[in-house]
């Protein structure tokens, strides 16, 4: 089946699901008061206030601004030091958590109006008649991505910090939106490989993955061998095609080695984050439970 509400598509879509997701993360930052900006969120280590710091900071940085770095002096002339945090596990850690606490003292009221700036000159610069969906931009640490590359990639990064703030708040929504139907995509997407590297199941193995909803959608991977024996992954599903038809089924020989798993797309979106553990996360499973259970453990795709 394809994906319901279908994803963006074109560099119109992107551009704007990509003032959607950050406009909705916006609505929400507004929504909370002071006492809750220090809530504790699932994101290890962060506070709702760091969620909305992190969102301004690599916003900002994708702006032209310079980053934060070690040597860098903020208002109170105070170097940023991260230090060696648990949840800081990597060179991207280090520059994410940078920029979130140089940002940390900051009013939140006045962090999400500049928000809201940013997301209009960010999106002005999107509406230029010559920007393609390959067309190089800047990125993280000084790196370049296509600009579907780089937009997709903060789509779901955003709406998975929306997200993080609503859990603390236990204010669900956005789960039919743009960013959901992105991340929903992005795992479909990703699962052949998640499979096939990751889990590594015996060939002849088929797992089915079932979004039930809001966002619709299912993928699924037949495991097979090459010429030379090696494993390979053959994807049953696309999740985003437009003709029922054009779904290959799966055959009788591989049906008693199919697993079916299926879950909401709050759940989904959780898990693919990281955010919650497969023991917390609520699916239904039709077929190996230890498999699925496997395949759950290695679905996060956030670093």
């Amino acid at each position: 089946m394809p994906v319901h509400p279908a994803p963006p598509a074109d560099v119109t879509e992107l551009v704007d699901a990509y003032r959607q997701t950050l406009s909705s993360f916006c609505d929400v930052a507004d929504s909370l008061r002071e006492q809750e900006w220090d809530l504790p969120t699932a994101c290890p280590g962060w506070t709702a206030r760091d969620h909305l710091a992190h969102v301004v900071h690599v916003e900002d940085y994708l702006s032209g601004s310079e980053h934060p770095g070690a040597g860098w002096s903020g208002a109170d002339d105070e170097p940023v030091r991260v230090g060696e945090p648990e949840h800081v596990r990597h060179s991207l850690g280090v520059w994410i958590e940078e920029g979130v606490r140089a940002r940390r003292g900051q009013d939140p009221r006045a962090m999400v109006a500049e928000l809201r700036g940013l997301v209009e000159v960010r999106a002005a610069g999107m509406y230029d008649p010559d920007l393609e969906l390959d067309t190089p931009v800047r990125s993280l640490r000084g790196r370049q991505a296509t600009f579907e590359e780089l937009t997709r990639r903060r789509i779901f990064d955003v709406w998975v910090h929306e997200q993080d703030l609503r859990d603390a708040l236990d204010r669900p929504g956005s789960l039919d939106s743009p960013g959901a139907s992105e991340v929903v995509s992005q795992v479909l997407d990703a699962l052949p490989r998640i499979v096939l590297e990751k889990v590594r199941p015996e060939p002849g193995t088929v797992v089915i993955l079932e979004c039930t909803g809001p966002v619709t959608a299912r993928g699924g991977v037949r495991i097979g061998t090459d010429a030379d024996g090696d494993p390979v992954a053959h994807e049953l599903f696309t999740g985003q095609t437009s003709d029922e038809d054009d779904v290959p089924s799966v055959d009788d020989e591989s049906a008693d080695r199919t697993t079916s798993i299926a879950l909401s797309t709050h759940a989904l979106g959780r898990r693919a984050a990281g955010r919650c553990p497969t023991d917390g996360t609520a699916y239904h499973v039709t077929g190996d439970e230890e498999l699925a259970r496997t395949v759950l453990d290695a679905l996060s795709l956030t670093p």
